[in-house]
């Protein structure tokens, strides 16, 4: 566990931070740069059909793209279909910037935050994790998700 990650706790923990430990934590990268869109496991970006219409796309291979599979009427799936992706072991990700806005992937990423809390907070306190997770954060994250009780000397760090 790190204790060099420096911040102000107000009320909650802040949701960038939440963030960041989960895509940590699941070894997830997520670019916006299209420089990358060849070199990660999963593209999420958005086409046009010939008649004007937008399609959502989610696939690990862009050169073989499968209408039936890879392709999205609405845009509102494409958050449960990052999630999916990222139960399927995808760790690198091109997710067009405007998707990434406004598809709400970061709540998403803060929804399977709060589901893997346990798990993260488990494996920084045996040290199996490279999360640069403070001994004030976990023990700020167990009252917050009502885990358990405090580490001792958590006013240390």
């Amino acid at each position: 566990m790190a204790s060099n990650y420096k911040y102000t706790f107000e009320d909650q923990f802040p949701e960038k931070r939440m963030i960041k430990l989960y895509k940590d934590y699941m070894g997830v990268n997520i670019s916006t740069d299209i420089n990358d869109f060849d070199n990660v496991d999963c593209m999420i970006y958005n086409e046009s059909t010939a008649d004007g219409y937008d399609v959502w796309v989610v696939t690990n291979d862009s050169r073989n793209v499968s209408v039936c599979e890879d392709v999205y009427y609405y845009d509102h799936d494409l958050a449960d279909a990052f999630e999916e992706q990222i139960r399927y072991g995808d760790k690198t990700f091109y997710i067009c910037e405007y998707i990434y806005d406004d598809c709400y992937l970061n709540d998403k990423l803060l929804e399977l935050f709060a589901e893997n809390v346990e798990d993260i907070i488990s494996d920084a306190e045996n040290g199996s994790s490279d999360t640069d997770i403070t001994l004030k954060e976990i023990n700020l994250l167990k009252e917050e998700y009502g885990l358990t009780e405090e580490i001792e000397g958590a006013d240390a760090t």
